[in-house]
């Protein structure tokens, strides 16, 4: 007995030697036996050399699908294709295989849906789900594989809207078409794909214009999309910036007319209150007293002298007046009858007539004719053959001033009143010594 323990003990070591050692982790192999469990593989699991289970090890026992690093340590790669699973996809076993780069179980009949925990795949660089069943959005933890290379999703049952990919700067191609995703096409950086589709969705909207070098077919079978590549055309967008431009500019000159208007208002304002402060200027009251002419001592009231006024607002000045050679009003200035007083003495149906004293000078008496449409050239001819006919009954003019709105005969003032004063007396005088 004694002799057999040194041949039992040789066989002993010789078993430890050469049995296969285990290289994955305990909780590695029984994460994927989980992962492979709920794919459903049926009949597939009779095959031989199948593997996929916790007495035997991924790498040296060579599980069907999986290719290990080239010392057989550590699980690279796990391809399950055209096997007939019928499960679901358990990304948070497989993802505890922390050196998995490769994962793809196209053309199976997989069900459900994407997982968050894909993310957990940090070193994953292929992912390929093409030809199964899977259903509901894509998760937005797919961005989060910071080191991707390529996505095949195509040819499922997935919806919503897809997530932006701009910023798995690793990416070299997307195939997501035959899904039925909406929504805009999403943001990749298209300049360095070299695969891209997402055709026979239901996506909406403009293609991006930095689309590079895919063409329509990328996109065809969205009747929602449109492009210069598509056969609908976008609509042109407005320029907001050049709308907003156009609106400030028309807005500028909204405001400057205000202004100007403004402006105009005010000086229209001032002109207006100049004129009155004219006229305040040369107005006097008028006090009228219909029992005066009767009485020894006639009281006539001083008139708002109407003559210097429109006169003034006419645009007349000195030189418009003409003043005939008479010692009377020698020297006499058109400025001198406006700030002279004046009396209102008569009223008739083409004027009034005014008495008017001027500082310095002999009382004058002015008649005032308005609304005689002839012209100033008629005017003077007219007042020419006045002043040639001299006779010693015809009060002759001693000045004159003519302007489009009225007419000014100048005399001398008579003590007695007038030749028909003296026929008709005075309570006739008012209504008609011009008619």
């Amino acid at each position: 007995m004694d002799r057999m323990r040194p041949v039992l003990s040789g066989f002993f070591v010789l078993f430890l030697l050469f049995s296969p050692a285990k290289t994955e982790d305990q909780s590695v192999i029984q994460a994927l036996v989980v992962f492979m469990e709920k794919l459903n593989p049926g009949s597939m699991q009779t095959t031989p050399n199948w593997g996929w289970n916790t007495s035997s090890d991924p790498c040296t026992s060579k599980w069907a699908g999986v290719t290990c690093d080239k010392d057989n340590e550590t699980v690279k790669k796990i391809v399950l294709e055209k096997l007939n699973l019928s499960g679901t996809l358990d990304f948070e076993s497989v993802c505890k295989v922390s050196n998995l780069l490769v994962l793809s179980v196209n053309f199976n009949s997989i069900t459900g849906n994407l997982q968050q925990e894909v993310s957990n795949c940090k070193r994953l660089t292929h992912l390929y789900l093409s030809g199964n069943q899977f259903s509901g959005s894509l998760p937005d933890s797919i961005t989060g594989l910071p080191n991707v290379k390529r996505i095949d999703i195509s040819n499922n049952g997935l919806t919503g809207q897809l997530p932006d990919f701009s910023r798995l700067t690793s990416l070299l191609s997307f195939l997501g078409q035959n899904n039925q995703f909406t929504g805009p096409v999403p943001r990749f950086n298209y300049h360095q794909l070299d695969g891209f589709s997402v055709a026979n969705n239901d996506l909406s909207g403009p293609i991006p214009d930095d689309t590079g070098r895919f063409d329509a077919n990328s996109f065809a079978g969205n009747p929602k999309l449109c492009g210069k590549e598509l056969p609908v055309q976008c609509p042109v967008k407005e320029n907001k910036k050049s709308n907003f431009r156009d609106v400030l500019i028309y807005a500028g000159f909204a405001v400057l007319g205000c202004m100007v208007l403004v402006l105009l208002a005010i000086l229209a304002f001032k002109k207006k209150k100049k004129q009155n402060d004219v006229k305040t200027h040369l107005s006097v009251k008028t006090r009228n007293g219909s029992d005066s002419g009767r009485s020894s001592g006639s009281k006539n009231s001083r008139a708002r002298s109407e003559f210097s006024t429109t006169s003034v607002e006419s645009g007349g000045v000195s030189s418009s007046m003409v003043v005939l050679s008479s010692p009377v009003v020698n020297g006499l200035r058109f400025e001198d009858l406006l700030r002279a007083p004046a009396e209102l003495i008569g009223r008739g149906k083409h004027g009034s007539l005014y008495k008017v004293k001027p500082d310095n000078g002999v009382p004058l008496v002015v008649k005032r004719i308005k609304d005689w449409k002839i012209s100033r050239d008629e005017f003077k001819k007219r007042l020419q053959k006045i002043v040639e006919t001299k006779h010693p009954n015809v009060l002759p003019v001693v000045a004159y001033y003519s302007s489009k709105q009225e007419k000014l005969l100048v005399y001398e003032f008579q003590q007695n009143g007038s030749l028909f004063r003296l026929l008709h007396g005075e309570l006739t005088l008012f209504s008609s010594s011009f008619s």
